[in-house]
């Protein structure tokens, strides 16, 4: 990772402090400025059906390449690769610590096209969801039954500071659509692939609030702490799955 540069998903922190923000976010709906997991992470949580952790039907064709873009774009946000006029250009091949972004950043082609990369990785790295699976068990928010299901086991993890971060998600996108909360750019970021990747529904359910929340991903550079570049990242992105996926 390059000097200067801190890893947001590797801050220490206070353990009773977090669990006591989990709760009070969780309990009054109030939402959070950073995201606590990766943009991957929070995207696989939001495609996962609340009982069993089956993938939604509206999302199993598009979710593979929803990942794989988040995983990009996080590696943008930390400083590892520069995104300038959709190509990919890798300022460092240091490690993040994240096996899913590792994975992600080793296999990244420099000077290739965002679209170009986001469909060779798509080919190159099979079951790559697995490395997310991987991290979200060991936070104890997912974990394993048998025939290799993931479930959600929700009564199982309520002493675990882990077990609401969905739900402090949903909080989060919803008071920036509804309420003009103003949050970090990774949320912005993952309100954009929920919508390319058929789940803005899952989050607003309401006609009303699924309505707000489509004018706002038409907006993207009105979406907070997203400027001009990023804002035609997620254009050029959007577009490519309303083509391939319409």
């Amino acid at each position: 990772m390059p000097q200067g540069k801190e890893d947001p998903l590797s801050e220490s922190f206070d353990i009773d402090q977090l669990k006591t923000s989990v709760k009070k976010s969780v309990e009054l709906e109030e939402p959070i400025h950073k995201l606590r997991l990766s943009i991957s992470e929070g995207l696989y949580l939001l495609s996962l059906g609340d009982d069993e952790g089956q993938l939604l039907k509206k999302s199993e064709k598009v979710i593979d390449y929803g990942l794989i873009v988040g995983g990009i774009l996080q590696l943008y946000l930390i400083g590892s690769i520069r995104i300038e006029k959709g190509t990919i250009k890798i300022s460092s091949i240091n490690q993040t610590g994240n096996i899913f972004l590792d994975k992600i950043l080793t296999n990244l082609n420099d000077g290739c096209g965002i679209i170009e990369e986001l469909l060779r990785l798509k080919k190159k790295l099979k079951k790559h969801y697995i490395h997310l699976e991987e991290l979200l068990i060991a936070k104890g928010i997912l974990k394993r039954k048998e025939n290799y299901l993931l479930w959600v086991p929700l009564s199982e993890r309520m002493e675990n500071v882990n077990y609401a971060y969905e739900q402090e998600i949903r909080n989060t996108l919803r008071a920036m659509v509804l309420r003009g909360f103003k949050n970090d750019v990774s949320f912005s970021i993952l309100l954009s692939l929920t919508n390319d990747c058929h789940l803005l529904s899952e989050v607003f359910r309401p006609s009303n609030e699924l309505s707000d929340a489509k004018n706002s991903v038409q907006n993207l550079g009105k979406l907070a702490n997203v400027n001009e570049d990023l804002a035609n990242v997620l254009g050029l992105i959007s577009q490519f799955f309303m083509e391939k996926f319409r």
